[in-house]
């Protein structure tokens, strides 16, 4: 099937929202109620967008419809597009101001976050700033649906799924390390040189199970052959919190070191340097899609979280 110049000029939003409700539903006599059109309307839309993209973009059957892995990829495309398109109307009728959706990690609140918005005179330019975090799993999820503009955290190529990863650019903005930390009272904290083993046993604030650090943590852990350790409190996306409950409670956490630098606290806690345990570094980074990498406030977002990770590091350094 060749590609049509013709088709393709008379698309229009509809024929993407149509890929969506196949996806959704399995059907397009469903397809054809939620956009208020007849089942042969539908079926001509879509020989129109298949004959644009030069490509099969689903596979029937008696139990209806699927996307084929073109078509899935076309609603990717094609859903993070529509996404900004409802960004867009949202932002008009609310009088015409760009937000900047910008998804992120807690443990960057403290500093690079604020510094990066300092640079750009938050509060004084028009745009304003959109700021959610959560797991980095969620957050590139988010990114490449099109419900945010860019992604300031740590992000593990190889955990990023090919289809994502293919969506994005990404800048490297600092490398920090996860540390062990344990209030200055605790037992652990008194032994010179503790080892995995002497770190089980004890309660536990962690992040969930679905938190690459937890899951770093707990592989080194068995990679030393000590027992799993005892999770007593666990908090999502929020070393903070994790900081404040391992102070409150007396216990032991994992959190990345940016966090535990900024932190008001910082001076109650002992870092554990543990002999027989390696945990790895986690790079921080900028990433965002193709298609937004050019638009000028994210670009110029870009540049102040570059500028502001380049302060940290040498703060941190002196």
């Amino acid at each position: 099937m060749a590609h049509s110049p013709l088709h393709y000029e008379r698309l229009r939003l509809r024929h993407l929202r149509l890929l969506q409700l196949i996806d959704e539903h399995g059907s397009l006599r469903s397809a054809a109620a939620e956009l208020n059109l007849t089942q042969p309307a539908v079926s001509q839309m879509l020989k129109d967008l298949e004959f644009a993209m030069g490509v099969p973009l689903v596979e029937r059957s008696v139990r209806g419809v699927v996307l084929t892995d073109t078509g899935l990829l076309a609603l990717r495309r094609s859903r993070s597009g529509l996404a900004t398109l409802d960004q867009l109307v949202r932002e008009l009728d609310a009088g015409q101001t760009l937000s900047l959706r910008i998804g992120t990690n807690s443990a960057l609140m403290y500093n690079i976050i604020p510094e990066a918005l300092r640079r750009l005179n938050v509060g004084q330019s028009e745009t304003r700033f959109q700021l959610k975090t959560g797991l980095v799993g969620d957050m590139v999820e988010a990114l490449s649906e099109g419900n945010l503009d860019c992604y300031v955290g740590r992000l593990d190529w190889d955990q990023v799924p090919t289809r994502i990863a293919r969506l994005l650019t990404y800048d490297p903005l600092l490398e920090t390390d996860l540390i062990l930390i344990c209030p200055t009272g605790h037992p652990v904290a008194r032994l010179d040189t503790p080892r995995a083993r002497d770190l089980v046993g004890w309660p536990w604030a962690m992040p969930s199970r679905e938190s690459n650090n937890r899951i770093v943590l707990e592989s080194a852990m068995r990679s030393t052959g000590a027992p799993d350790l005892t999770a007593a409190v666990e908090v999502s996306a929020d070393p903070n919190g994790l900081i404040n409950l391992a102070l409150a409670l007396g216990m032991l956490t994992c959190v990345p070191r940016v966090a535990l630098n900024e932190h008001a606290n910082a001076r109650d806690f002992k870092v554990l340097e543990v002999a027989d345990l390696a945990l790895p570094s986690i790079h921080i980074g900028f990433a965002t899609t193709a298609e937004l990498r050019q638009m000028p406030e994210v670009a110029d977002l870009r540049e102040a979280m570059l500028d502001a990770a380049k302060a940290w590091i040498a703060g941190s350094e002196g």
